[in-house]
């Protein structure tokens, strides 16, 4: 991808910072500072992710819940008394009681404990596999960069379709 549209992802992913829970992207910033950025384009049959792409932290770096992507994380879970399937692909880590305690502006007011939703990087197998790549990252970016992009590289805007990004380096000799 070229420096314009870059950037162009960059400001729409910025553009979610400012809410109550922000959706913080660390993903696709990751991508972007990489010498290299790919996105690709994916329907359903492409493989699952290796591990979560969505997690709910507090501003202490607390995992409050997350994005359930294979059964042996599942499981995990499952065996937790502490844990809450809010569906069946995501999971709270901590009451939820207290999670929405720590959103009262009360609350808020004496302790500023805020909560983020946290895109990280995730392993991007395929391209690490590849000889001269290093520092490998993948993320999906926000339903708006994904509109974005689609329509950048001439891709009908259907729901079927979903983008990828991947950034990589390349090893120097």
């Amino acid at each position: 991808m070229d420096d314009e549209v870059r950037k162009r992802i960059l400001e729409i992913e910025m553009e979610k910072s400012g809410e109550l829970i922000p959706v913080i992207n660390y993903g696709v910033h990751e991508c972007l500072n990489r010498e290299y950025t790919v996105a690709i384009i994916k329907t359903a049959t492409f493989r699952p992710p290796p591990t979560a792409t969505v997690q709910l932290v507090d501003n202490h770096g607390n995992i409050l819940g997350e994005e359930i992507v294979n059964n042996e994380q599942k499981k995990k879970h499952e065996a937790n008394e502490n844990a809450t399937f809010i569906t069946p692909d995501f999971v709270l880590t901590q009451n939820p009681k207290e999670i929405e305690d720590n959103l009262k502006s009360e609350v808020l007011e004496k302790n500023p404990t805020k909560q983020a939703f946290i895109l990280p990087p995730v392993q991007f197998i395929e391209v690490e596999e590849l000889e001269d790549t290093c520092d490998v990252v993948s993320s999906s970016p926000d339903p708006l960069a994904d509109v974005y992009i689609k329509q950048h590289f001439n891709f009908e805007d259907d729901a079927k379709l979903a983008s990828i990004l991947v950034g990589f380096n390349v090893k120097k000799d």
